[in-house]
């Protein structure tokens, strides 16, 4: 009798799954569901990068003659990408699990998905808040931080931490979501958030005279407000999974799955923290104005990068349910449209940010070194984000599959194999100073271009053949 109640409990769950499949993604033309998966993470997005703009502006203005303040807070930046890695991994790992599984039918882990991340979530938070409160001084000490440089940072870092926290348990939320295919509830909790830290920065920094701390504080308070709301969406049953804390809905297993995707993710991507670290160590030796600029134009860069990570984001979910579901044809169909969106917005965007970039980069700093630096790192580096796209997509590709490990691989090889030995090569060997920077970032974009494309490409082949089998979300 039990099993019955059993069996008939998965076969509700299976039918609740095919009601909430999001229309178009297993049939029909793939560009208007990518375009419906990628839109609201790409609106989200504009508005985070709105606050990045404006919080920029508000750190800045706390003394336009002095680049240590926005400099300072952009030099533990390397630590805020960890943290981001680590978030990363559990939302790729999350909604690779997720859409795969969707793709599968397979209620068995559908329904343990949501609280074995939130019970990673909680380890991963305790050991982040402690290790970075503990060893403040000695990481920023680490990150090349001296005088003014290092004051600031420690005044950003001790209140940014907590944000930490909060954005690991917050991005579980949102890797069930984005498995899903319901982007557009982690677009208002991005939008939430980020209204939250416009508002809140002016109070902080200027009326309580925080300074750049106020700032950090700003965005810890608004990310909580945002993961509050994406609780409350599971809360309300608005996702097929539900969160119903219950001890036994923690498995080992689906932890495992979980982290064999997410680990890759968030080695990569500490990887890429280690090389803001040197890449901060290598500029700040060639001059500290060079420094200011690089920070102040990656943040910029963020437009440029938007359609990428959102189109990213569409598809390791439509590449992970399609694939789930045996549709490779309709899968790959799927990887080459995403790259034609991802040329066309690219150069769009590049195009725009070069002619902008003398008006828009005066508006942040009145020392013309950091501004001469920002104009010029904008027209050298901009277009080379057309080939950035291509690997980015490719990685994505690889997490939808279930093969994150190839995703890390492009990763490594891009920045350790191309990116810092480039750098050295052009910096300390043909002395071009700061455009031996820029030289070795985008001989990295070209390489991680051509590797990433050839090697999806050959991937898709051996799935057709059968030589490759796409990774399966079954446990014993």
């Amino acid at each position: 009798m039990s099993e019955q109640l059993n069996r008939n409990s998965q076969e509700n769950k299976k039918s609740e799954i095919e009601q909430n499949e999001m229309p178009g993604v297993f049939n029909g033309p793939v560009v208007p569901a990518i375009i419906r998966l990628a839109v609201p993470m790409l609106l989200g997005m504009l508005v985070q990068i709105l606050y990045n703009i404006v919080d920029t502006a508000f750190i800045t203005r706390i003394d336009l003659q002095d680049p240590s303040y926005i400099g300072g807070s952009g030099i533990v930046f390397p630590v805020i990408f960890f943290a981001m890695a680590v978030a990363s991994g559990l939302a790729i790992g999350m909604s690779s699990l997720v859409a795969r599984a969707i793709g599968e039918k397979n209620t068995a882990i559908l329904n343990k998905t949501a609280e074995s991340g939130l019970f990673m979530a909680a380890i991963v938070s305790v050991f982040f808040v402690t290790l970075f409160y503990v060893f403040t001084d000695q990481i920023i000490g680490l990150l090349g931080a001296q005088g003014d440089y290092f004051v600031h940072a420690k005044e950003y870092l001790v209140y940014i931490i907590p944000a930490g926290a909060v954005v690991f348990i917050m991005n579980v939320f949102v890797g069930i979501l984005q498995g899903e295919g319901l982007m557009k509830y982690v677009m208002i909790g991005m939008l939430i958030g980020t209204t939250f830290n416009i508002i809140l920065d002016p109070v902080f920094i200027y009326l309580l005279k925080m300074g750049v701390s106020g700032a950090a504080l700003a965005t810890t308070i608004a990310q909580a407000i945002s993961c509050a709301y994406l609780f409350i969406i599971f809360i309300r049953g608005k996702s097929s999974i539900k969160i119903e804390f219950h001890v036994k809905n923690i498995n080992t297993k689906v932890m495992k799955q979980i982290l064999e995707i997410g680990i890759p993710q968030t080695l990569g991507m500490m990887l890429m923290s280690i090389s803001f670290l040197l890449f901060n160590r290598i500029i700040i030796q060639i001059d500290e104005y060079a420094l200011s600029a690089f920070t102040l134009t990656g943040r910029f860069d963020q437009i440029v990068m938007m359609p990428l990570f959102a189109l990213s984001g569409a598809i390791v979910t439509l590449i992970g349910q399609n694939a789930g579901r045996g549709l490779l044809q309709r899968a790959r169909l799927i990887w080459h449209n995403s790259i034609k969106i991802a040329i066309l917005a690219v150069l769009v965007l590049a195009t725009l940010m070069i002619i902008a970039a003398p008006g828009v980069y005066s508006q942040f700093t009145n020392v013309p070194e950091v501004l001469e630096y920002s104009v010029l790192q904008t027209r050298l580096i901009e277009y080379t984000f057309l080939l950035a796209g291509i690997g980015i997509l490719a990685g994505s590709v690889f997490q939808g599959f279930g093969f994150s490990i190839h995703a890390m691989v492009i990763m490594i090889l891009r920045i350790l194999g191309f990116s810092l030995p480039s750098m050295l090569l052009f910096v300390f060997v043909f002395k071009l100073g700061i455009y031996g920077v820029w030289f070795g970032m985008m001989a990295g974009s070209l390489f991680g271009a051509i590797l990433g494309f050839f090697w999806v490409e050959s991937t898709f082949k051996k799935l057709t053949r059968g030589e490759l089998k796409i990774r399966t979300t079954a446990i014993a």
